[in-house]
């Protein structure tokens, strides 16, 4: 190659790999240095080359500049976000007028009043139903709970319980060790008795002086603040009413009622105890299916308390001019309860019988054919047994039932 050459397309041995691309490329096309052509084409593959080199620079640059930027701006928001002066504008809840607790990750609380942090690593709070100044927290880390003044945000018994539930009437429970037991204020022994631990219990807290409390069986009675034995354990379930009433259950899920002071209401006898607050009303319904609704002193108001009440047909023996067998009304209406079980009614709004029968057919003007859980009867106006099945009542035997319903009266 001459000098010439060498002078206008560069020293093969000492160029870059882009200019040998280059001459490579403008090979292709008929380049020759000596000629006009071959000189232009490599000063535009020489410019081009420069102005792309330019490009991927300034590019480069840029990235470089915005990653170092955008580093800098999470160092500057991390260093905002941690800094104990700092409030989130999202996830905050009022647990006091001066105390926020902002629930997303990391929880903290926040003293509005200060302006800072009081506590962090917080996984949730709850605070007392009757306005207790000390609330129940739980750390995010070791999951273990422990109390804070919901009027500071300053913890005042650290997190150290396996679990614990909310103060009430001065006093909260707390599980150490598998046990339980109750704590004051400054986190002492507040009644000097451990108890049994079990789930079947989620409200380990006094309501009118009585905490529902497991026995050395399986069976849950009520203690006082003492820890004596109010109701002794003797039921296998137990809820508080807001009403001050206690409901419980034995293992065959029947219900019985307690007041506040735990004295016996209603004995466990009953399918369903239902309170009313709205109304002041208990509606219960016994073990025959009979519901009833009683007042707060347990006085009954109405004796039977039914949905709905039908007057009954049956097939006569007499044929109407197209051949139809007649149907007449029986003497007694059948009502119905809430829980769909029927009973025996007379026109005057007597209970004849208890609601105990899953279905009633009136096979005569004075029998009904009854469906119970014990199997069938056949029952007359007064509610007497007068045979087990349709067989046993050989006059209408036969004879097909027919139900008309009607409006309660």
């Amino acid at each position: 190659m001459s000098n010439k050459q060498k002078t206008e397309m560069g020293n093969p041995k000492k160029d870059g790999a882009l200019k040998q691309a280059a001459r490579w490329v403008a090979k292709m096309f008929g380049y020759k240095a000596e000629s006009k052509f071959g000189r232009f084409v490599w000063r535009v593959f020489a410019t081009s080359a420069a102005v792309v080199a330019l490009i991927v620079s300034i590019v480069l640059v840029i990235n470089v500049y915005n990653g170092i930027d955008r580093a800098c701006k999470r160092r500057e928001y991390r260093r905002m976000v941690n800094s104990p002066t700092y409030l989130h504008p999202y996830g905050n809840q009022y647990v006091s007028p001066f105390v926020i607790y902002h629930d997303d990750y990391p929880g903290y609380l926040y003293n509005t009043t200060l302006g800072q942090r009081t506590a962090t690593g917080i996984q949730w709070v709850c605070k007392s139903s009757d306005g207790d100044s000390l609330s129940c927290f739980s750390s995010s880390e070791e999951r273990k709970r422990g109390y804070f003044n919901r009027f500071t945000g300053e913890v005042a018994i650290p997190a150290q319980y396996e679990k614990a539930w909310i103060f009430s009437e001065g006093v909260a429970c707390v599980m150490e060790k598998g046990t339980l037991h109750f704590i004051d204020h400054r986190g002492r022994k507040a009644i000097d008795k451990d108890f049994p631990y079990t789930n079947r219990i989620d409200d380990y807290c006094f309501h009118n002086g009585l905490c529902q409390m497991l026995g050395d069986g399986d069976r849950i009675g009520l203690i006082d603040k003492q820890g004596h034995w109010v109701v002794s354990p003797e039921y296998y379930e137990m809820a508080f009413d807001t009403k001050g009433f206690w409901l419980v259950q034995d293992r065959e899920w029947n219900y019985g009622l307690f007041d506040a002071k735990g004295q016996m209401l209603l004995p466990i006898e009953y399918d369903n105890i239902t309170v009313h607050h709205e109304d002041s009303r208990i509606f219960v319904c016994r073990l025959d299916h009979l519901n009833q609704v009683l007042d707060f002193e347990c006085n009954i108001i109405n004796p039977c308390n039914f949905d709905e009440v039908e007057k009954m047909e049956y097939s006569t023996d007499e044929y109407d001019e197209e051949g139809i067998l007649k149907s007449a009304t029986a003497n007694c209406l059948r009502y119905r309860t809430a829980d769909w079980s029927y009973g025996l009614m007379d026109r005057n709004g007597n209970i004849i019988t208890p609601p105990s029968y899953s279905s009633i057919e009136a096979i005569g003007p004075d029998r009904y054919h009854c469906d119970g859980s014990n199997g069938s009867v056949i029952l007359d106006s007064r509610g007497t047994n007068v045979g087990r099945n349709y067989k046993d009542y050989d006059i209408l035997k036969g004879c097909k039932a027919v139900t008309t319903a009607c409006s309660p009266i």
